[in-house]
């Protein structure tokens, strides 16, 4: 964790700190390595123990390209002609927190019930999480503490999407329904997003509503 640090501790800043909200991968390499200092332990030992376990993920885990996983997805990519192509080789042990876990659908699921449970924060931290956080000039930025928050479809929905070599991903929750839906996509560049739409409005029936 210490050590991928190194990959961007000379870059310069996007902008002066609380000015501008920026997303980086990098900043939640950094929150990893807070988590460990404050509890004196690796981070991915720390998760097993307080999010894992508590939440059932099973199947959810540091990512290491070379171990022989079972039941690991092949990856996959298209060409600029449209083909279809394995995509690169993807060492994500340099972003831990930030990209380099593992995981399924069904314990994706599992993550979002639990949260939705209070199995895994108490709610008065939960709800801190899911606060919109503010520039130093009173805007809003539209993102939490690592959850992006938006109203549609009449209700107030806490969602992610993400994506690398071979993976495009998006999940969402809406407490006031006790709903969440997860896409896990084994390609790059697709839309995950738009799919979990559509899967939120068949099951809250929202199939009049518009985005």
């Amino acid at each position: 964790m210490e050590e991928s640090l190194q990959i961007f501790a000379g870059d310069p800043l996007v902008a002066k700190p609380g000015t501008k909200f920026n997303y980086s991968t990098y900043g939640y390499t950094v929150l990893g390595c807070v988590l460990e200092g404050a509890a004196s332990e690796k981070f991915i030992d720390y998760v097993k123990e307080n999010v894992f376990r508590p939440a059932g993920m099973q199947q959810t885990q540091a990512d290491d390209f070379f171990a022989v996983i079972p039941h690991r997805t092949r990856w996959y990519h298209k060409d600029k002609a449209g083909a279809v192509r394995n995509a690169g080789v993807l060492d994500s042990s340099y972003k831990i927190p930030g990209g380099g876990l593992i995981s399924s659908a069904d314990d994706m699921a599992r993550f979002e019930a639990a949260i939705l449970a209070d199995k895994l924060l108490q709610r008065p931290t939960r709800d801190l999480m899911w606060t919109s956080l503010k520039t130093a000039d009173d805007k809003m930025t539209g993102y939490g503490l690592g959850w992006g928050l938006v109203d549609k479809f009449g209700l107030h929905i806490l969602a992610h999407t993400g994506g690398q070599q071979g993976t495009s991903t998006a999940f969402a929750v809406v407490p006031e329904r006790r709903a969440g839906v997860v896409v896990l996509a084994n390609m790059d560049n697709v839309d995950p997003g738009s799919l979990a739409d559509e899967i939120l409005k068949i099951v809250l029936d929202l199939k009049d509503k518009t985005l």
